[in-house]
């Protein structure tokens, strides 16, 4: 199964959204998701729905880690 790249495919992959907040390494605006394990995972959503982990797209990720 792919990872979901949208917002409602996160949803009907069992993804909760937690809260929204900025990324202590870059700034950018981020969405925190619960993964369906349980885990804290940080998302870049744009204005249509779209998403991608922000790890893979943060400058300042290996900090992290």
């Amino acid at each position: 199964m792919p990872f979901p790249t949208t917002v409602e495919e996160l949803k009907a992959a069992g993804y909760v959204f937690s809260n929204d907040a900025n990324c202590r390494g870059c700034g950018s605006r981020i969405e925190w998701w619960t993964t369906p394990k349980g885990k804290k995972m940080p998302m870049d959503v744009d204005e249509s729905g779209n998403c991608v982990s922000h790890w893979s797209t943060c400058p300042n990720a290996k900090d992290f880690r």
